[in-house]
């Protein structure tokens, strides 16, 4: 099953016969400040560790993961990125039936068909903003009765959150007697205190799937983790194989989550250019902004304009720009790309060229 994903600057590099380095990556959506100043420092003074194996147990990584969520350790399992975990998820709940909501990352339906998981979905609307509602999950529980169903919180690719209805929903359900609730949040860093984190001691159905790699700028480190109860986080630490996560990744996990001053910036300048540059682009005729909360924007091209292959090409042929063209996540269509949020004069850029390709077929 081929999936296809963001952020694939390598091959993309080929085909143009160009460096990576000179492509504006707008596919994926990882901190435009790049990693947290010291970081190369850091790695730099403990770059004789890399002589022995990794920490198996992760310790230094769990117990900052641990303070920085304020949850026992026991309740975190970490992973060489959380792809990994998203693979050995069902296994490890030794799932048979299962609930999606549509759209999300692909990796999703690939990772639990392959482990045998018949998948029910639930596909959303441009009304909610593509997240599900209440009637949508009960009528799929009374339908097919899954023993799992995943969210996506912000969604991927809308960036919207989950209704205060659905989250009410998740928690009665992830209860002792419940479904387990799989909720994705390796977006919601951009707005912590949206996190269905708090739930986690009355929730023991309750996962939490996290990413260090978005809001940290480190894809390349491969750094993700679980936050869940102790009894569904020792079942996964059982299948996931020894050595999963390298020193190097560990030794930026622990650092990064320290990095406070790094964090405020962050949030700071993804709210104002987040905000900014969906103002600008609703403007243009024909595009629809859907209301994020990510550092990343959905937007829906209107139908008298061509498809969203057809400008990612000419970006790319014109500008060095590469965005995401949404046709390939299941439950949106041809008219929908997805752009990062990065620099102020890096979003001008990519502003210049949406608005040129616009008017020059709207004319």
């Amino acid at each position: 099953m081929a999936i296809v994903h963001g952020g694939n600057v390598y091959e993309i590099a080929a085909r143009l016969g160009c460096s990576p380095d000179s492509l504006l990556d707008y596919s994926a959506s990882i901190n435009p400040l790049g990693p947290p100043p010291g970081l190369m420092e850091e790695f730099t003074t403990c770059f004789h560790r890399l002589q022995h194996y990794p920490d198996i147990a992760n310790r230094s990584l769990i117990e900052a993961l641990s303070r920085f969520h304020g949850l026992p350790e026991n309740r975190i399992v970490v992973g060489n990125g959380s792809t990994e975990l998203i693979y050995w998820l069902p296994r490890a709940l030794e799932m048979r039936k299962g609930g999606v909501v549509l759209p999300t990352f692909g990796e999703y339906r690939k990772a639990f068909e392959l482990q045998g998981v018949e998948m029910q979905r639930v596909v959303t609307v441009p009304d909610t903003h593509f997240q599900p509602t209440v009637e949508q999950l009960d009528t799929l529980c009374d339908k097919v009765s899954p023993e799992a169903i995943l969210f996506t919180h912000p969604g991927s690719p809308s960036g919207t959150l989950l209704s205060p209805a659905v989250r009410e929903w998740i928690r009665e359900k992830s209860r002792p007697g419940g479904i387990v609730c799989i909720v994705d949040e390796v977006f919601v860093d951009f707005c912590e205190e949206e996190s269905l984190k708090r739930t986690l001691t009355e929730s023991c159905k309750l996962v939490l799937i996290r990413s260090m790699t978005k809001f940290y700028g480190i894809p390349g480190l491969r750094l993700g983790y679980l936050l869940t109860s102790d009894d569904i986080a020792a079942r996964m630490r059982h299948f996931l194989p020894p050595w999963s996560v390298n020193t190097l990744a560990q030794i930026a996990g622990a650092f990064c989550l320290g990095q406070d001053a790094y964090r405020r910036e962050t949030l700071k300048l993804v709210e104002h250019e987040r905000t900014e540059f969906a103002r600008q682009l609703e403007k243009l005729d024909g595009l629809k902004v859907y209301p994020g909360r990510a550092n990343y924007l959905l937007v829906e091209l209107g139908r008298k304009l061509p498809p969203a292959a057809v400008l990612q090409e000419e970006l790319l042929h014109s500008r060095g720009i590469l965005i995401r063209d949404c046709s390939s996540f299941e439950g949106l269509n041809e008219h929908f790309i997805r752009l990062a949020v990065r620099l102020p004069e890096q979003n001008r850029r990519v502003l210049d060229g949406i608005t040129d390709w616009v008017r020059s077929h709207s004319s």
